[in-house]
């Protein structure tokens, strides 16, 4: 007996086979190209900050590509380690958890990443970092947002540092009307997998 697939199914299908016929890659992250970034967090400190702009992806496997951010200060130690997170703002978790990057040089520099996330729905997606060993001034960022940027970024310099994905990240003290020139690369892998739950009339066809 043929079974009946619901309008919504019907539509999320064809987004999916939108987005894995287009090639679909995205930015996450304010950029780090953005205008009048010439400030700098204090040095010798450490934080962790997620930018509250968000973008929304339908389900599916999503590949790293890269991470870029704009050095402003190399010389002053420590490392930035970029993640991808699910939530809302201010409470996150994470999707994923890059390596740790110590930079030699300063300007915008394009660090290669690895690994993969799966959203089972369609989620708002987040960029973020952390630094470690006093690394709080190697990003550079624009502390009023008088140029391109117009992020809001959760802020917090005492926590714990995720090593992975499915860890939570709250417990933010502010947050800045600031944007922090960074952005993570993203391509789309395949789409969610549907299993479908014995019994469930929109399952089949």
């Amino acid at each position: 007996m043929m079974k009946k697939i619901s309008s919504l199914k019907i539509m999320a299908i064809a987004a999916l086979l939108m987005v894995a016929s287009s090639g679909y890659a995205a930015q996450i992250g304010p950029g780090s190209g953005i205008t009048d970034a010439g400030d700098q967090d204090t040095a010798g400190q450490d934080r962790l900050n997620v930018d509250r702009t968000s973008v929304s992806l339908p389900a599916g496997t999503y590949n790293i590509g890269d991470f870029r951010l704009n050095v402003i200060d190399h010389t002053q130690g420590g490392t930035i380690t970029p993640m991808l997170l699910s939530g809302a703002p201010s409470s996150y978790t994470t999707l994923w958890v890059g390596a740790a990057f110590n930079p030699i040089a300063d300007g915008v520099q394009t660090v290669p990443e690895s690994g993969s996330f799966t959203l089972a729905s369609a989620a708002d997606v987040y960029a973020g970092y952390f630094t470690a060993s006093g690394g709080g001034a190697i990003i550079a960022l624009d502390a009023n947002n008088s140029g391109s940027g117009s992020s809001t970024t959760d802020h917090d310099n005492s926590f714990t540092a995720p090593t992975g994905a499915g860890q939570a990240v709250t417990g933010f003290l502010n947050g800045y009307g600031r944007t922090y020139a960074f952005e993570i690369n993203i391509s789309f892998a395949a789409p969610f997998t549907y299993v479908p739950i014995t019994g469930d009339a929109d399952s089949g066809i």
